[in-house]
């Protein structure tokens, strides 16, 4: 998997529910998606593509840092809008400033910053797991693989219905 952010719109969902990521959903019409990216022009010092910021790592916005770890976090968002079946954009209320702002508070260490609101029926302790991949500290986020392991466990003997045609 690259080091990106990744909507949920980058997301398919294939036989026995399983999630494949891919580009298609940015590629399809990045024109029906322009309010999900900011120029950050000026803000580096360097010119740069349009960036999905409110997807993205503090460290992935401010010091165009991308790692697996920021891949985690942005996992986290994507499933924060999946949880609120995709009708909000993650911090939707802010402006592409605000958001900024808030990535700078994040940065700076301040306790002030503010993380996307628990979804509506979210389990608690799938809120927690998301609240850890937004950690400052990147080595305090999970692994993929911890991440992996933790799902699976949350869903043992769980059975998703087969369908035999797709509608």
């Amino acid at each position: 998997m690259p080091c990106a952010p990744v909507p949920s719109r980058s997301c398919i969902i294939g036989p026995e529910l399983c999630v494949k990521v891919c580009s298609i959903g940015t590629v399809i019409n990045r024109s029906a998606y322009a309010s999900d990216y900011c120029q950050l022009e000026g803000f580096t010092g360097r010119q740069s593509q349009p960036m999905p910021i409110r997807w993205m790592a503090w460290e992935s916005v401010l010091l165009g840092k991308f790692t697996t770890k920021s891949d985690v976090w942005s996992f986290a968002v994507a499933l924060w809008e999946i949880l609120t079946f995709a009708r909000e954009q993650p911090y939707e209320h802010l402006s592409d400033k605000s958001v900024i702002e808030n990535i700078g508070l994040i940065y700076r260490d301040y306790k002030m910053h503010e993380l996307l609101p628990m979804p509506p029926n979210c389990p608690r302790e799938i809120y927690d797991l998301m609240c850890e991949c937004w950690q400052r500290d990147e080595s305090s986020r999970p692994s993929f693989r911890e991440i992996h392991l933790y799902l699976q466990r949350k869903n043992l003997g769980f059975k998703p219905q087969t369908h035999t045609h797709m509608y």
